[in-house]
């Protein structure tokens, strides 16, 4: 085999690689890139946002870091900035001599909801929102990591039920839902009102318990459950509705 020979193929086998390596790296991008648009269509159905489980919920998946979350929803656009790992899906058959190129991408983005004006949250479909998708240069440092959102323990409702005062004490009451150790993000309210000791649960998502005690009667609840278009900050719960029986279906 001449010299010649083994050089041409050595080029041909180099050409080839680097053929397919610049194939699998524009692939890994794009799939980055189409990861990313599923982000938005996600995060344009977030209702309320909370950056701190927003970002929870987008670490959740393993392709995706997460470098910062901010806005308040309602008056200031969400937005987050995340790092996505794209990878080549397809399949390209083994070439003679060529080693299987890396076929990973990192991409970074800027991801911005903007939200409905405060005149327009009245109107059907306040979910649709724009999002603006902006790929950047990817930050510094390390990805931020985030808690969990704060939840009501599955045995919430049997715990009050068991322990809440069968009598207007409202100390007692307190006394009771300390024992729960709940999360400080969940907003508590317990007060004595028309002759009812009422007791509210808020979740930082808007969800709701209440529960009411008077004279040998403890009952518990959920007011509502939550559909389009109504708000979080529209959704009532505090002790005193739980007092009077606001939407009661106690269980």
């Amino acid at each position: 085999m001449s010299k010649g020979y083994v050089v041409r193929l050595t080029f041909l086998a180099l050409a080839s690689l680097l053929s397919l390596t610049a194939c699998a790296a524009d692939a890994a991008a794009q799939d980055a890139r189409e990861q990313v648009d599923r982000v938005a269509e996600l995060l344009k159905g977030v209702d309320p946002w909370v950056s701190e489980d927003v970002g929870h919920r987008l670490t959740q998946d393993g392709n995706l870091a997460v470098f910062d979350v901010s806005g308040d929803g309602p008056d200031d656009p969400g937005r987050v900035r995340i790092r996505v790992r794209g990878t080549d899906r397809a399949f390209h058959p083994p070439a003679p001599g060529v080693s299987s190129p890396a076929a990973v991408a990192f991409l970074c983005f800027d991801v911005e909801v903007i939200y409905r004006s405060k005149l327009d949250r009245s109107r059907a479909g306040i979910r649709d929102r724009r999002v603006t998708v902006t790929e950047v240069a990817c930050p510094e440092g390390r990805p931020r990591s985030f808690r969990p959102p704060a939840e009501l323990p599955d045995r919430t409702s049997t715990w009050l039920k068991k322990h809440l005062p069968t009598t207007l004490d409202v100390d007692a009451a307190r006394q009771a839902v300390r024992g729960l150790d709940l999360d400080p993000r969940i907003r508590q309210d317990i007060t004595e009102f028309d002759d009812k000791i009422g007791i509210a649960l808020r979740e930082p998502d808007g969800d709701c318990l209440l529960a009411r005690v008077w004279p040998n009667v403890v009952q518990v609840w959920r007011p509502w459950t939550w559909t389009p278009p109504v708000l979080p900050a529209e959704r009532v719960c505090s002790a005193a509705q739980a007092a009077s029986g606001y939407s009661n279906r106690a269980r």
